[in-house]
């Protein structure tokens, strides 16, 4: 059943490649071949993990099924109406989420002539925010790895919002600063997977209408929660914000700052009882390209999420939030090497006795992209993942776990 769907799911989005490349003949800024891109992933993997995540277990890196599987695949639109305005719509396939073919990102851009404050963009839609240093590939995937960082993986699962930003990008000495600020709603949820499942390492990116399961929650927390999460829903009514800067001096190398508040009321719930989440956090980045054939990636984040009402032991759900990794990467030739280290922890602050969603743990990955062809690569990867959560006694497992997963992937472009 689940190749069955994998393989429809497939052909949906072949058949919508397919009804797109007919009508790329007629206008080519807008259809042209030129706008249109995608990748589609095949792999095979296998290891010794917990049930999965997305399978409603605490697994923290199966999220592909063990064995052959049609991961991913995705269909990135990115038309130039003029000057001033393109767009970018993007269709993903996951065989891991449900369901399985959504609507990726869908957003409108908009670019001002040079004025003397400097250049001006914005943008407005349905998108991530500019928090990951990893996803700069097409449809938000990572090009060299076929898996996140914890750090960026909680990013594509719960920070996807719909709202508009402003870009402002001036020089500065031998370089430039760029200053971005962004409105947003329809993320009122974000927190949910993380204080109930934890940190997790993957390569799954929420869609406009996807459904997460939860793993087994403990009593205090089923008499609130439903056993399921939706990331973009707006319950309270109100506008988060956020806002960014990046210094690029006269060197191969860019820093960057990220604040974000989504403004949560604790206490908005839907008829379904999803709850709106009070979720901020702060985020440094770091991109450092010594030569044109090494870089190297780095970003910290800290941040706190709270769900309901005060009672006189606190907030039914308090929890602080960190991760950082360091990641490298060397092409030799038209290959890459890759190698990631990382750490994470949440730290409840309320009701541990009852429900205690505390966490700490480590992720070594490495990776290798071999290029098969100008549109074809096989990646090979192996990521070990170690943790401690005592909430994993609610599915009957112990608090500690080792999970090791080795995947092997073929992608292929256009």
């Amino acid at each position: 059943m689940g190749l069955a769907k994998s393989r429809a799911g497939l052909a949906v989005l072949t058949l919508l490649l397919a009804g797109l490349g007919q009508a790329a003949c007629a206008q080519s800024g807008v259809f042209g071949a030129d706008t249109l891109h995608g990748p589609a992933e095949i792999g095979v993997s296998g290891g010794d993990t917990e049930r999965a995540w997305t399978d409603g277990g605490f697994g923290k890196l199966a999220t592909a099924r063990k064995g052959f599987d049609v991961t991913q695949a995705a269909l990135e639109w990115k038309p130039d109406f003029n000057f001033a305005v393109s767009g970018v719509v993007s269709a993903v396939y996951q065989s891991a989420t449900r369901p399985g073919l959504d609507l990726g990102e869908a957003y409108l851009k908009l670019k001002a002539p040079p004025t003397g404050l400097g250049k001006i963009s914005a943008r407005a839609g349905l998108f991530y925010p500019p928090v990951s240093e990893e996803h700069d590939g097409v449809a938000w995937t990572t090009p060299d790895m076929l898996s996140a960082s914890v750090l960026n993986s909680w990013v594509g699962e719960e920070v996807k919002v719909t709202g508009a930003e402003v870009t402002l990008q001036r020089p500065l000495g031998e370089g430039h600063i760029e200053v971005t600020a962004g409105a947003f709603g329809w993320d009122d949820t974000a927190g949910t997977l993380l204080t109930f499942r934890g940190w997790a390492g993957h390569e799954v990116r929420a869609g406009a209408r996807t459904e997460f399961p939860l793993p087994p929650l403990s009593p205090f927390a089923s008499m609130f929660q439903p056993r399921d999460t939706y990331p973009n829903r707006e319950l309270d009514n109100r506008a988060g914000f956020y806002g960014r800067i990046e210094w690029r001096p006269g060197a191969p190398v860019s820093f960057n700052a990220f604040y974000y508040d989504n403004a949560g009321n604790r206490t908005a719930v839907d008829a379904e009882g999803q709850w709106a989440w009070e979720t901020r956090f702060a985020n440094l980045g770091l991109k450092w390209e010594p030569s044109e054939t090494t870089r190297v990636l780095a970003q910290a984040m800290n941040g706190e999420t709270l769900m309901g009402y005060v009672m006189p032991g606190g907030i039914w759900f308090d929890m602080g939030f960190q991760s950082a990794y360091v990641l490298a990467a060397h092409k030799i030739g038209d290959d890459t090497v890759s190698g990631r280290i990382e750490t994470f922890r949440t730290h409840d602050r309320t009701f541990q006795a009852i429900d205690n969603n505390n966490e700490h743990g480590w992720a070594l990955t490495a990776a290798w992209r071999h290029r098969l062809a100008r549109h074809a690569d096989v990646f090979l990867e192996a990521e070990h993942m170690a943790s401690d959560r005592p909430s994993r006694i609610y599915a009957g497992d112990a608090a500690h776990q080792d999970e090791t997963l080795l995947r092997s992937a073929l992608r292929l472009s256009f």
